[in-house]
């Protein structure tokens, strides 16, 4: 019986090591982390940061089921995610909205779980952003008034077809921003298909680009972020709550932003461990799948 209950720790040890992701993300929406249900009105964050998203003008559809990806061995059949099935189906915040993150970044990694399931809704693909504060276009350009701090942002192409068809990160939306379109980006993760996307950005220095935990791009830049600057305006299936029409026609299931560039060591631990344990390494499988591993 001793034995047994050795062995039985060891093993537990030696899983919860093996799978742990990479530890305090400042955001980390997972449904199955924060045990989501139907009926929330909000996403909330497992990160650092702490705080909530609320739903847009409509909700995304909360599901269960089976994610795989067959090229990396990965696959767990007890995953949440949500799916928008019409525009405006967003989580995303007002300026005036107190309970959404606030986050500091000079660096960062964002990584998403997602799958593409067709076309643009309505207008634009968006997939996410993080802002400092609101833009405000007018009819002849953008307002010269207007807040233009740290930005980022990803948007499918049209048809979904699973190409990205741009990857901005600007510290002046105007004056100082990169866009990697989809010929420098080289990212396209199919439609109807789960894949991890990683975006690896270091001030002033380089964005790396990773599907499925290998490096697709890596592209200098001359952008630089400040990390004095609050970020505080989030978007997820659309790049901010001003701008719900444009909406991601895709399934997310994990979303996850570093303060810092992860390597691509740990962008590859991540891509394979987080359906495992959330980011605090807690052990999350049952003896039960435990043993059937064995």
């Amino acid at each position: 019986a001793i034995l047994s209950a050795v062995l039985i720790a060891v093993l537990i040890s030696s899983v919860a090591f093996a799978v742990s992701p990479v530890r305090d993300p400042v955001l980390y929406f997972n449904p199955v982390e924060t045990h989501q249900q139907k009926n929330d009105g909000v996403w909330r964050n497992a990160g650092t940061a702490g705080g909530q998203l609320k739903k847009g003008f409509g909700k995304p559809n909360l599901e269960h089921g089976t994610i795989e990806i067959p090229s990396i061995g990965v696959k767990s059949d007890n995953v949440a995610w949500y799916t928008a099935t019409q525009a405006k189906e967003v989580f995303a915040n007002d300026e005036e909205d107190k309970n959404a993150p606030i986050i500091h970044l000079q660096d960062f990694t964002i990584g998403l779980l997602m799958r593409i399931n067709g076309p643009l809704f309505m207008e634009e693909h968006q997939v996410f952003g993080i802002q400092t504060q609101p833009w405000d276009p007018i009819k002849d350009g953008w307002n010269d008034g207007a807040p233009r701090d740290q930005i980022v942002r990803v948007w499918l192409d049209a048809n979904g077809s699973g190409i990205f068809q741009n990857i901005s990160i600007a510290q002046n939306v105007v004056q100082h921003r990169q866009d990697l379109a989809k010929r420098k980006n080289k990212l396209n993760i199919g439609q109807k298909e789960w894949h991890w996307v990683h975006i690896a950005f270091k001030s002033g220095e380089s964005i790396k680009i990773y599907r499925d935990g290998t490096e697709v791009s890596n592209t200098p830049t001359e952008v630089e972020w400040d990390p004095a600057h609050q970020m505080l305006q989030h978007g997820i299936f659309t790049s901010g709550r001003v701008e719900q029409q444009r909406t991601c026609n895709c399934s997310i299931a994990i979303y996850r932003v570093y303060d810092r560039t992860l390597s691509a060591d740990e962008i590859n631990k991540n891509t394979r461990n987080s359906l495992s344990v959330d980011p605090a390494g807690k052990l999350a499988v049952t003896w039960g799948k435990m043993k059937r591993g064995f």
